[in-house]
């Protein structure tokens, strides 16, 4: 089940990692058509914080699988062996675990909401709707609960072996 979760959240990472290609065209095309053109469109705003969201969003989980994420380095490799991974045990069932638990489900509301009240972006005249980018909310945020969850399973193994 573990290997499963893992090639989700992978896959779903390295699909979002492929969003910089349209967001960097989406911002390239604005900056042509501002400053060459002049003519600046209103709709580039609203596209290229929605990919930058998905892509932000659906790469956190897989950040984690990686050990990308911040982290002070220099405190943590500094400590015994066995003692980091306690440490790391500790964080994982006390902050990152019931937060990202916490955000999912109040991303659900949120996303919810929007599909109930069929939102939509009232920033420009494009008016798309808002539900389907509020609905990467819960998405992101449960890809890193669900493998926030695996590696502490993995980190109990490794302390329960005496793998440090």
């Amino acid at each position: 089940m573990m290997a499963f979760v893992e090639r989700i959240v992978r896959m779903l990472g390295k699909g979002g990692a492929w969003l910089v290609i349209p967001l960097n065209l989406v911002v390239l095309y604005e900056v042509f058509i501002r400053y060459v053109l002049n003519r600046p469109t209103d709709w580039v705003y609203d596209t290229a914080w929605m990919l930058f969201s998905a892509l932000f969003l659906l790469g956190g989980g897989w950040t984690l699988q990686e050990g990308r994420h911040v982290r002070i380095d220099i405190i943590l490799n500094a400590l015994p062996g066995r003692v980091r991974l306690v440490w790391e045990i500790f964080f994982y069932v006390v902050m990152l675990i019931p937060i990202m638990a916490i955000l999912s489900w109040k991303g659900v509301e949120y996303a919810s909401y929007a599909w109930r009240m069929g939102e939509r972006l009232s920033t420009t005249t494009w008016g798309f709707p808002s539900a389907p980018v509020k609905t990467m909310i819960p998405l992101g945020f449960s890809l890193v609960l669900v493998q926030g969850i695996v590696e502490l399973i993995k980190n109990l193994r490794k302390l329960k072996q005496g793998r440090v």
